[in-house]
């Protein structure tokens, strides 16, 4: 009996000690990195809108570029209407009567530090090349997209009055819209979508995390993350999967992907429709509106198979624009002729699909020229 109680005292002092070593080691890590973020201090519910989804928070954020600039910090910041706050006074300078510029979209819109912006950079070259000063409104934000936009659009517009609009449709956004927010989204009595509500998955993840930081020990912290990402959560998403993937569609050569995708097709027209008419209503005009859309790299550049990703979503985007009378501008072969034959040079690499900055400042190169050739006459 007493080897037994010996054996059992050798084992829980092991457990201990091993468990120090760890809670020590977690907390180190944790100092000097951390490599596995158990502080989880920034979590919040900030995040949520039971109209958009979800929304920036308003103070300042540090961030960080993901590719080949990783680790390199910025800010940013946001009004209480979501729109990004910069420094554009150099760019406003001497102006009487700016041109204001409206522009929605996702990441590709949002961008990155101030100077690094779609919406910078064309104010940026109407500024120095056609001598007209916009004020630009960036209210694009990570994975917004035309089922967001509707919403934010209503939101924004009584307030903003700008004199032209510009929405980015990215190639995410047929997935977003179909597989993300189709069951989110809030109609009133007349059908129309007044909201898109907060996501589950992303609730059921802040609200892990809220809980896991009340552990006094990192170790029970560590134990009780593994268990929020690989057990909870996948059952969450579980829940709420849908057959669709992201750009399955892009990269199909179906002949008949019209059927094929059948219904992601008729909820992303309908939210495209819905965006028009609050557009239209807006601005009685379709001059004044302007769709853009741009190449992703597997657009540009073929796979083994020779392939490269259709046209599917800027087609469907187009012939919206078309049917209402809005501009549209799809950068993709303008690009191709300024990317020449190492499109990759003009992306983040390591897997994130967003332009680096040099291809982000050729791609508001072009919407700026086209802007200024067919769209945007200066008042003074």
């Amino acid at each position: 009996m007493k080897e037994w109680f010996h054996f059992l005292g050798q084992a829980a002092l092991l457990v201990i000690s091993w468990a120090v070593i760890f809670e020590i080691g977690l907390r180190m890590q944790q100092y000097f990195g951390p490599l596995y973020d158990l502080e989880l201090a920034n979590i919040s519910l900030n995040w949520e809108s039971n109209v958009l989804n979800h929304k920036p928070e308003p103070e300042n954020q540090n961030l960080c570029i993901y590719g080949d600039l990783t680790g390199f910090s910025y800010r940013r910041s946001y009004d209480t209407n979501g729109i990004r706050i910069i420094d554009d006074a150099a760019l406003l300078a001497g102006c009487r009567n700016p041109v204001s510029v409206l522009f929605l979209g996702d990441s590709f819109m949002e961008g990155f530090d101030d100077k690094n912006t779609l919406p910078y950079h064309v104010a940026k070259y109407f500024k120095t090349e056609r001598g007209v000063c916009l004020k630009t409104y960036n209210a694009g934000y990570t994975s917004y997209s035309p089922a967001i936009f509707v919403p934010q659009a209503k939101q924004l517009l009584p307030i903003v009055r700008p004199d032209y609009i510009v929405v980015n449709v990215d190639e995410t956004d047929l997935y977003d819209d179909f597989a993300r927010y189709r069951r989110l989204i809030v109609r009133n009595e007349r059908g129309q979508n007044v909201g898109v509500k907060v996501s589950p998955i992303g609730h059921e993840c802040s609200i892990g995390l809220m809980e896991i930081r009340k552990h006094p020990l990192y170790l029970m912290r560590f134990v009780a993350k593994l268990w929020l990402t690989f057990v909870r959560l996948p059952s969450v998403i579980e829940k709420y999967r849908s057959d669709l993937t992201l750009f399955s569609y892009s990269q199909d050569h179906d002949p008949d992907l019209e059927r094929k995708y059948s219904e992601p097709l008729l909820s992303f027209r309908q939210n495209l429709q819905e965006l028009a008419e609050v557009l239209k209503d807006y601005t009685r005009d379709g001059s004044r509106v302007l769709f853009i859309s741009h190449p992703h790299l597997q657009h540009l550049k073929p796979d083994a198979a020779g392939h490269v990703w259709n046209d599917l979503v800027s087609s469907t985007v187009q012939k919206t624009c078309v049917a209402n009378n809005f501009r549209f501008f799809n950068a993709t072969a303008t690009l191709k002729q300024r990317f020449g034959s190492h499109p990759e040079n003009f992306y983040w690499v390591n897997g994130d699909m967003h332009f680096n900055f040099k291809g982000l400042e050729e791609y508001s190169a072009a919407v700026a020229a086209f802007m200024a050739s067919a769209m945007i006459n200066p008042k003074d």
